[in-house]
């Protein structure tokens, strides 16, 4: 989990990329860009209220799910971004801001969204020094949206290998039931199923350098007010189940 932590840190930093964009002197209107929209997951008052530890594992999953959505926000370029290219048929929208925050942090932002006939694509772009770290036309977040909503994901770049993938999530959408994972490649594994009354299932599995493979570590159901049950395992052998 050594990368989520990163992420989390990685989070912090880039929320400079939208404060510093939205300070009184900002002047510059990016256009009418177009937003990259996620569905997150509501914890039940039953789940988050229960002292129970399942519970409070579910409860944490779903927090780590909603912490990862977060970077979708990062789509949405800020008030101080300039529209250097604003699309025309079939052309890419480009929008590009600075971020000068002391000695540390002195980068330049790129945000590319372009359309197509089904579908929307972002692509955002860092160089310059991010917390000390000098990192060149860095892709760090790619992400895409079917325009039906049935479909979105968003992939998150390793900044200290670039194209190594720090983690994925995926959107899928079927008759108001929202089925969403959580990936980060050769570490964890997250699958949520969340019915329009609020209720869901969590299914997590944790790489196993020994197998190569994910191993299933929890399982949780509940319903719509918070009520559940959940299991865990270890090398395939349940070691803990019950009720909250």
């Amino acid at each position: 989990m050594k990368n989520i932590k990163f992420l989390l840190l990685f989070t912090t930093i880039f929320s400079i990329i939208l404060s510093t964009g939205c300070k009184k002197n900002d002047t510059a209107e990016p256009g009418n860009a177009k937003e990259f929209q996620v569905q997150t997951i509501t914890v039940p008052d039953a789940m988050s209220q229960s002292s129970n530890q399942g519970a409070q594992l579910a409860a944490g999953y779903i927090g780590m799910a909603n912490g990862m959505a977060a970077f979708g926000a990062m789509m949405t370029p800020p008030k101080s971004a300039v529209a250097i290219h604003y699309k025309g048929s079939g052309e890419p929208e480009i929008h590009q801001w600075n971020v000068d925050d002391g000695e540390d942090n002195n980068y330049t932002v790129t945000l590319t969204i372009t359309e197509t006939t089904d579908l929307y694509k972002w692509e955002m772009k860092v160089d310059g020094l991010v917390e000390g770290q000098q990192v060149d036309n860095f892709i760090f977040i790619k992400a895409e949206q079917y325009k039906d909503g049935h479909d979105n994901s968003i992939t998150v770049f390793d900044p200290h290998n670039p194209l190594t993938i720090s983690f994925v999530m995926n959107w899928h959408k079927v008759n108001d039931i929202f089925y969403i994972t959580f990936e980060e490649p050769q570490s964890i594994k997250v699958g949520f199923v969340i019915y329009a009354d609020g209720s869901g299932s969590i299914d997590a599995k944790e790489w196993s350098e020994e197998h190569e493979d994910y191993e299933q570590t929890y399982t949780a159901t509940w319903d719509a007010s918070g009520h559940g049950e959940y299991w865990k395992y270890d090398n395939g052998e349940e070691t803990d189940h019950g009720t909250w």
